[in-house]
């Protein structure tokens, strides 16, 4: 028999309904996700925050810290014991003897076993901590760099709408001469030029912001919210703040301290070293026989009476086939790899600090003699062009020469202190300093304290 289906109309009403209540569903995630991050609510200290509750990288490194650390501290765990329950029965003329045994037997380890093996999970626990301090502090530099590709984006297309807007001005004036008859074909076609130049320039630096607008809200939004749509509806997010300089001046050898304290990839591979060392004494105890002893009651039935008594006993392993020296060479080569990744890891900290301070002292000259002594005098250069273009006083070609070298100089003086700044977050990085610690700049570095380092 078949079943009627239903009309054509009521069919499209239904998928029609179907939608509409999908999209409802949609909606309220959507303005969720509006309401964590608004054009005007995001401040570097939100996006700090927003770091810490929603990045799934540092859920991954929270997560394998508590897996190692537990692993760890499970092994160091004193041995159980084990309950063992047996039966003999024998049949006898006249009757059973049936005898019961139940014995607990407890493996030993010798002190300074149990001592090393606590010592190494201790140990495993502090660099497991400090590898999660480790890649905190990386996802808050890549926090540092993405809010400041927000920031330098923005100013750039700022300063690009300021001279795209005179080359407008300027290409319709040229434009009306040029019907006029007082401005020639060569003229006008390197007007059309210039316009085009600067179009491309400005629409580039509006999809570098979109861009690092997104990327930004990847970094902070939580996992049921990080799709594409909804970051790409958050194109137009707002981010404060504004890139201001001032010197910061560190020096090196101060630097390469801190860092060796507080670093926590220092002190992970510290912590990994000393749990090798503890793992190798540990490794030479079980050089030792193996103790375990067992103690229970005993019950013995036989046809005529019934006793009760107890085992009680002593195991000894003996190292006859295995003496455990494999066992030791193997910990001595792991303590040797530890040892030595230690100072690895201390010539990469050192070469990250110094890299930093090279690029810092770098950017700060050219901050001091480019910026502020070469360009000076430079941010009137385009207004004053089109003033005495406007007079008559020089010509097309002149003004175009002035509006570029204005931009110019006004996008160098934004790469140079955006340079700067990363430099700034990046000797930080080296030193050790995470989303809880007083760094040498506030507000995101985008503010640089008039210090050094202390």
């Amino acid at each position: 028999m078949m079943r009627r289906l239903g009309s054509p109309r009521r069919s499209a009403v239904s998928v029609a309904l179907v939608l509409v209540s999908l999209l409802v569903s949609l909606a309220p995630m959507r303005a969720t996700a509006q309401r964590v991050l608004t054009a005007d609510s995001l401040t570097f200290e939100r996006a700090t925050k927003l770091l810490l509750e929603n990045n799934p990288q540092l859920r991954a490194a929270r997560a394998e810290a508590q897996a190692r650390g537990r692993s760890a501290k499970a092994g160091s765990l004193f041995p159980n014991p084990s309950l063992q329950v047996s039966e003999e029965r024998t049949d006898l003329p006249g009757g059973v003897d049936d005898q019961w045994y139940t014995s607990i037997s407890q493996l030993l380890r010798y002190p300074g076993e149990h001592r090393a093996q606590a010592r190494s999970a201790d140990r495993v626990q502090d660099a497991a901590a400090a590898a999660v301090e480790e890649e905190r502090a990386r996802l808050f530099n890549v926090l540092r760099h993405r809010y400041l590709d927000v920031v330098a984006a923005r100013a750039r297309v700022e300063r690009l709408r300021s001279f795209a807007t005179s080359i407008r001005d300027a290409a319709d004036a040229a434009q009306a001469r040029f019907e006029e008859g007082d401005l020639g074909t060569f003229e006008r076609a390197r007007m059309q030029v210039a316009r085009a130049e600067i179009e491309n320039d400005l629409s580039e630096a509006e999809r570098r912001l979109r861009d690092a607008r997104i990327e930004l809200a990847y970094l902070l939004l939580p996992d049921s919210r990080a799709v594409l749509d909804t970051v790409q509806a958050l194109g137009d997010l707002g981010v404060r703040g504004s890139m201001a300089y001032r010197a910061v001046s560190v020096e090196e050898e101060a630097a390469l301290d801190v860092a060796m304290t507080r670093r926590p990839a220092v002190r992970a591979a510290r912590s990994v070293a000393e749990a090798r060392g503890a793992d190798l004494d540990a490794a030479r105890y079980r050089r030792y026989p193996s103790v375990s002893i067992s103690a229970g009651p005993k019950r013995q039935s036989l046809p005529t009476s019934t006793t009760y008594g107890y085992t009680a006993g002593v195991s000894i392993g003996l190292p006859v086939w295995n003496g455990g020296q494999a066992a030791v060479e193997a910990e001595q080569g792991r303590r040797t790899a530890a040892q030595a990744e230690v100072e690895a890891t201390r010539r990469r900290v050192e070469v990250e600090v110094h890299d930093a301070i090279e690029r810092l002292d770098s950017y700060r000259e050219r901050m001091q003699t480019i910026s502020r002594q070469v360009l000076a005098g430079t941010d009137s250069l385009a207004p004053d062009a089109r003033f005495v273009y406007r007079q008559g006083e020089i010509n097309l070609f002149e003004l175009l020469d002035a509006v570029d070298a204005a931009q110019r100089a006004a996008l160098l003086r934004i790469d140079l202190i955006e340079n700067y700044l990363r430099a700034l977050y990046d000797l930080e990085r080296a030193i050790g300093v995470g989303p809880d610690d007083a760094p040498l700049v506030i507000e995101g570095a985008l503010n640089p304290r008039p210090g050094g380092l202390e």
